[in-house]
């Protein structure tokens, strides 16, 4: 059976959702944050794409119930 689909025009893409509000701008090499209930995972990618965007090295570890993210470079 052959499904059939609506096209629609004139629907505007919705804006971006920012998920994380993390302070990568404001870090100074040294220094750290501490989020708790994250999976580490997914401050590993913000890792990766703050450091792109903002030309810096960031490092994350699991400590407690949390996550603990350092700028090193």
């Amino acid at each position: 059976m052959q499904q059939m689909y609506e096209i629609d025009k004139d629907v505007p893409i919705p804006a971006p959702i920012k998920k994380h509000n993390y302070p990568y701008e404001q870090l100074q090499v040294g220094e750290s944050f501490w989020v708790a209930n994250t999976p580490m995972s997914i401050l590993c990618n913000c890792n990766r794409r703050q450091g792109k965007r903002f030309s810096r090295k960031f490092v994350c570890r699991k400590e407690g119930e949390g996550v603990r993210v350092w700028r090193v470079a």
